[in-house]
């Protein structure tokens, strides 16, 4: 009889199911599903230009709005849990129970592109409503590049997960009280072989994102705003 076994690197649960093997089975055919999972937040506007050109400026991964005297008027954050990614799987188990020992093989990987980005926008511009909704409106088409590009890379690490796993040798027969730590480890595996497409995707969302952040772009903005300029004196 074959069982199927949830597990992620966020949960142990597992159940073994009885069978009868006389050898562990080849992994064969996977199902991967890649998925962007988006949070929003609220905007946040109760830091100065000062402030988050202190804070964020020299931050590669944060998304920078500037005006021609280069304070950061906005700014979208993706450091600490902005920007993360989960993995869990479900197996397979044979268990052979004249020796108490168990196979198993990958059934499905489920890898989810975690967003949840913060948009700061300058305390400078809280009572200059137009540079206020042109800052919003500028880190928003951060977010959308974002969303695209994150989108964009789904084929290619659903592609990638599923040749690796694929590829991996049978696993076990374990010793059935085993199984968990085993389980765990190859969920550990399959998180290390995607850490090179991860880092090519913060690649592709810099160089994304540097288009955006253009001196074309921060003068279209401020003209869109005549006569709307904040001292940036730190002064809320």
């Amino acid at each position: 009889m074959i069982g199927l076994d949830p597990i992620s690197l966020f949960s142990g649960a597992y159940m073994l199911v009885a069978a009868t093997a006389n050898a562990c089975p080849a992994q064969g055919a996977v199902d991967v599903d890649v998925r962007l999972a988006k949070a929003d937040n609220a905007y946040i506007s109760n830091l100065t230009s000062q402030q988050l050109t202190k804070t964020y400026a020299a931050d590669p991964d944060s998304t920078l709005a500037t005006d021609g005297s280069w304070m950061v008027s906005g700014v979208t954050v993706v450091s600490g849990d902005g920007l993360k990614s989960s993995i869990k799987a479900e197996f397979k188990t044979q268990t052979n129970y004249t020796n108490d020992t168990t196979c198993f093989t990958v059934s499905k990987v489920e890898y989810e592109i975690q967003y949840s980005p913060t948009i700061y926008i300058a305390a400078d511009y809280k009572n200059m409503g137009c540079r206020y909704s042109a800052t919003l409106a500028h880190e928003k088409r951060h977010v959308a590049q974002d969303v695209r590009t994150f989108t964009d890379f789904v084929p290619t690490f659903t592609s990638q997960i599923k040749s690796y796993v694929e590829a991996m040798p049978a696993q076990g027969p374990y010793g059935n009280g085993d199984i968990p730590t085993a389980q765990h480890a190859i969920l550990q595996q399959i998180s290390e072989a995607m850490k090179p497409s991860w880092e090519q995707l913060m690649v592709v969302r810099r160089k994304r994102q540097g288009e955006i952040d253009t001196l074309q772009n921060y003068m279209r903005d401020t003209a869109l705003c005549p006569g709307q300029f904040p001292k940036f004196d730190g002064m809320q």
